[in-house]
């Protein structure tokens, strides 16, 4: 039972804004609950990334330029 509980909490992902840092509530609002800048994710992994990234800080997936 325990080993079961602690699968589905390492499932669980916790997204942080990549600006101020905080846990970003609800994962794929176009903005941080927070600071209120809009957020872009990476298409790979899913987390949020800057507007300026190049390449995902989290998965290292190359980013298109824009």
């Amino acid at each position: 039972m325990a080993e079961k509980k602690m699968k589905n909490t390492a499932e669980k992902k916790e997204f942080h804004c990549p600006f101020c840092d905080e846990a970003v509530q609800e994962a794929k609002l176009p903005w941080c609950q927070s600071c209120g800048v809009k957020l872009t994710y990476c298409s790979e992994c899913g987390q949020p990334i800057g507007r300026d990234a190049s390449s995902c800080p989290h998965c290292g997936k190359k980013l298109a330029v824009k």
